[in-house]
């Protein structure tokens, strides 16, 4: 302790050993100038650092009792009240993801179709920033700065941004890399001492990651699959965990551009595209007007509405600040975002189609397209881009193939015989000995990514594996292949292509099943 007003003081550390202890830091320790009786020294040496590491976990516990304090101060008492703390809030979830599209701490589903720099978080104590590219949005990065974070700036963004083409993700910490350097598995960890914990992985690791990331809901079904797995599995660009002071938590995968959870307690006066938190999640959307989305659209096309909706300026630009190699794109971020000055911003932010007559021609131009997901996504990219061409099947073919060539893999449809959007069968190849799920599965994997008209599979209690294609496939691929236990029925291969044979034909997709317990039907995704 020092009297008030005096300069540093200086701590004193006095241990039970003989000997004494030459001035150093503490990471020069392992090798001191010590008296004699070395190994006495060494053995006090040794402790000494331990105990200076339980200091360090003492102070960093402190901490995060004092930012827990800090959020609520203004309620304390200072008189005749009681003087307790109320208890911190609960923390919530906003997911970033796509368009982009938000699910805000409240719930509510909106999207912003913009070349900008936007509030994700901006509050007093916490700053989180979004980067979205493009005049459809596509979510490329997020940065977090702010006293909470002692005014260092974390910024993590799809490498496509400065002209690397694979799509992986990059992490910077005041504009140095870091999780750059992964083991032989793919994985890495940093650590900054009372500011940053990070990790990357290439799987989901349940020791670590939060589940409750994976059960936020989607507004919609999305064409890229299921809401977890964006972030299980292998997901595309790594798996990236930080954990930063107050305890905000941030998991992010290169899936969709990027999908991106902030987990935190609700702050005063919060405002962004993650909402106000205030528990009430009407009062943080304006849906679409009537006839400018596709039904099958709406739950995911509101237009946010709140404070901190504006784009960030450019003296609080986090990415120019922090990261050089972004400066050049967040400043072609503000230009664009200049050019639209005086432009009306709703057609483009609430609805992808400008009015009726550009929707139906949308569901006209896409209503060849039977999967429910793929076809919406057709009706907004159409919309989007203002396109005049019919999508045909030999366009969703391709996309079937890129879809099966980034690693797809079997979903489990439901309990039943495997239907098309309209309840129909689709056309079926039996194997003559593939009784187990597992490698029913399997076959569906392997052959799938080879062959693109293999849409699922289906398997019967006491039957054998079958193969669900789509017309038009040619059924003779498939002896390329042997399954086991004898290969395909012989009479499922007759007729070639567009032979009904095993199936009345079907649409392109397998869309849902035909209740019976007694059916597993499995497909691409």
């Amino acid at each position: 302790s020092r009297p008030a007003g005096e300069g540093p003081g200086v701590v004193f550390i006095q241990t039970a050993s003989k000997g004494s202890i030459t001035k150093a830091a503490v990471g020069e320790l392992e090798q001191p100038t010590v008296a004699p009786g070395i190994e006495v020294q060494v053995a006090a040496l040794t402790e000494l650092k331990s105990e200076v590491g339980d200091l360090k976990s003492l102070l960093l516990s402190m901490q995060t009792m004092l930012n827990k304090g800090s959020n609520c101060c203004q309620g304390c008492t200072s008189g005749g009240g009681s003087g307790v703390l109320p208890p911190p809030d609960e923390p919530g979830l906003c997911a970033a993801f796509g368009d982009p599209h938000f699910t805000t701490f409240d719930g509510a589903h909106t999207i912003v179709l913009r070349d900008m720099v936007m509030w994700l978080v901006k509050s007093e104590h916490i700053l989180i920033q979004g980067l979205s590219k493009t005049n459809t949005g596509n979510f490329m990065g997020f940065a977090v700065g702010g006293p909470f974070m002692l005014n260092h700036t974390l910024v993590v963004y799809n490498s496509s941004l400065t002209g690397d083409t694979t799509g992986k993700l990059k992490v910077t910490l005041d504009g140095r890399e870091i999780l750059n350097h992964w083991d032989e598995k793919g994985n890495a960890e940093f650590e900054a001492p009372f500011l940053l914990w990070a990790a990357r992985r290439t799987e989901w690791d349940v020791s670590m990651h939060d589940h409750d990331v994976l059960g936020i809901k989607p507004s919609i079904n999305w064409a890229s699959g299921p809401w977890p797995t964006r972030f299980q599995q292998a997901p595309k660009g790594g798996l990236y965990y930080f954990k930063l002071p107050n305890e905000v938590e941030i998991t992010v995968s290169g899936v969709d551009y990027m999908s991106a959870v902030i987990k935190m307690a609700p702050q005063q006066g919060q405002s962004g595209y993650c909402g106000n938190f205030n528990g009430v999640a009407e009062d943080e959307f304006a849906p679409p007007a009537p006839g400018s989305v596709p039904p099958l659209l709406v739950p995911a096309w509101n237009k946010a509405v709140g404070e901190g909706l504006e784009q960030v300026s450019d003296a609080d630009n986090l990415f120019k600040l922090a990261s050089p190699e972004l400066a050049l794109s967040a400043a072609l971020v503000q230009q664009a975002s200049a050019l639209r000055v005086g432009r009306p911003e709703d057609p483009m932010m609430a609805s992808p189609c400008k009015d009726a007559h550009a929707l139906d021609e949308a569901e006209h131009a896409c209503d060849s397209i039977p999967d429910v997901d793929l076809r919406a996504a057709c009706m907004a990219d159409f919309c989007l881009t203002e396109k005049v061409s019919v999508v045909d099947d030999a366009a969703m073919s391709g996309v079937m193939e890129e879809r099966l060539s980034d690693g797809r893999v079997p979903l489990f449809v439901g309990h039943g015989a495997c239907r098309d959007i309209g309840g129909q069968a689709l056309r079926a190849v039996r194997t003559k000995g593939v009784r187990i799920a597992m490698e029913c599965q399997e076959l569906l994997r392997e052959v799938g990514a080879a062959i693109a008209g293999v849409v699922g599979t289906q398997l019967r209690t006491e039957g054998t594996c079958e193969l669900v294609v789509r017309p038009g496939t040619d059924v003779h691929d498939l002896l390329d292949f042997a399954p086991s236990g004898g290969g395909w029925v012989d009479a499922d291969l007759g007729g070639g292509v567009g032979d009904p044979h095993g199936g009345l034909g079907g649409a392109s997709f397998v869309a849902g099943v035909e209740k019976d317990l007694s059916w597993n039907c499995w497909r691409l995704d």
